[in-house]
């Protein structure tokens, strides 16, 4: 009997065992679904923006008809949707000058807007002397240099915001009055809220009724920025455009 009594003991105990591990793989393979989904999830929000650049990027193109292809569009370069708000409201308002805190393929996105326009300048503050060169190069690829100045302008601080590095306009004309800002600098890591001493230090070169636009936009410190300004600039009106890394529309009063 007592041997029943042990096999029972071991049986029960195999049997428990079994029913554990079954559980345990059970367990994971239901976590597994769970994580699984998430990540069908996150590919097809990519996926959705993937298609939703390829398309600004297309529309892009059909818009400018440059003589060579864009440079690369991805990492620190403004993203193709931002870049087709810039193009469509350049070349329905027709600004006649333009300003960019940060140079790049936004340059020359404004600059053949310009061309195309038949008038206008774009005025951009780059502190990288590696980009301004790389800048000024791709305008001459794409025969534009005439309609668009890339100014070397260094981050220094700036005695009337304590705390804030931002370009020196040491070199930039003080006549410009510009009616379209578009912002893509300094880069975030430079300080806290880097982008916000763009409409205190530029408002007197900027037109009444000047467009802004913010690349950037669904950041925390970017929307903070927005606030302040509003705070600050009364009657601004602002909306906000649904682009890969947000874009506010700004208008001054």
């Amino acid at each position: 009997m007592l041997w029943l009594i042990v096999l029972n003991v071991v049986v029960t105990a195999l049997v428990l065992a079994v029913a554990g591990l079954i559980f345990y793989k059970v367990r994971k393979i239901h976590l597994a679904t769970y994580d699984l989904a998430d990540k069908i999830g996150d590919v097809h929000h990519e996926s959705k923006w993937l298609y939703a650049q390829i398309q600004a990027f297309y529309s892009l193109n059909k818009l400018l008809q440059l003589p060579a292809p864009l440079p690369t569009l991805r990492g620190w370069a403004a993203s193709p949707d931002f870049l087709l708000e810039i193009a469509k409201y350049a070349l329905e308002a027709k600004p006649g000058t333009a300003l960019e805190c940060s140079s790049g393929c936004s340059t020359i996105v404004l600059a053949r807007c310009m061309q195309l326009n038949g008038g206008g300048h774009v005025y951009s503050l780059e502190h990288d002397l590696t980009y301004a060169v790389i800048t000024r190069r791709e305008l001459e690829r794409q025969e534009l240099t005439e309609w668009a100045t890339v100014i070397d302008a260094p981050l220094v601080e700036i005695r009337e915001l304590p705390g804030h590095r931002w370009y020196s306009l040491e070199s930039f004309p003080t006549s410009i009055k510009a009616e379209l800002l578009v912002i893509d600098g300094p880069p975030v890591m430079t300080c806290k809220l880097a982008r916000y001493p763009a409409l205190p230090l530029l408002k007197e070169r900027l037109a009444k009724n000047c467009h802004v636009l913010l690349d950037d936009a669904s950041r925390d410190s970017e929307q903070e920025i927005v606030k302040r300004w509003m705070a600050e600039f009364s009657g601004t009106l602002v909306k906000y455009i649904s682009c890969e890394k947000g874009c506010a529309e700004l208008t001054l009063s």
